[in-house]
């Protein structure tokens, strides 16, 4: 399989797995339920998901030169970089508290929004 095609997998891999995250976590916190240990380590697995995406991405980027590919390289780098950096950052905006419904509502609808960027990076690769 060619790594272009792994890394598309993998992007739509991401973008269902936040999706889910996303509707569970608000479905915890409309319950009242607040942030534990079992959606950290889901919140975990999707960051490493994408990470992984984008070390591919780099790959793809640097070493294959496909960028000439994308109908919107630069936007479709971006959005890889943001969803990146966009999980640890809501973390430290949040200071990691745990200890309510709340969290669990914001971590729900930030795990949303993370679909949302993974959406249109998908989108943005297929333009063109």
């Amino acid at each position: 399989m060619p790594i272009n095609e792994i890394h598309a997998r993998i992007g739509n891999a991401a973008l269902w797995f936040m999706l889910i995250a996303g509707i569970w976590g608000l479905y915890r916190g409309l319950r009242k339920q607040p942030v534990d240990g079992n959606y950290f380590g889901i919140l975990v697995v999707g960051e490493l998901l994408l990470i992984t995406q984008f070390i591919l991405g780099l790959y793809l980027w640097f070493g294959l030169n496909l960028h000439v590919a994308l109908g919107r390289p630069f936007m479709h780098f971006f959005y890889g970089v943001l969803t990146v950096i966009a999980l640890p950052a809501f973390y430290a905006y949040t200071q990691g508290r745990t200890d309510s419904s709340k969290e669990q509502l914001l971590y729900g609808l930030f795990t949303l929004f993370l679909a949302g960027l993974l959406w249109r990076a998908t989108f943005t690769a297929t333009l063109g």
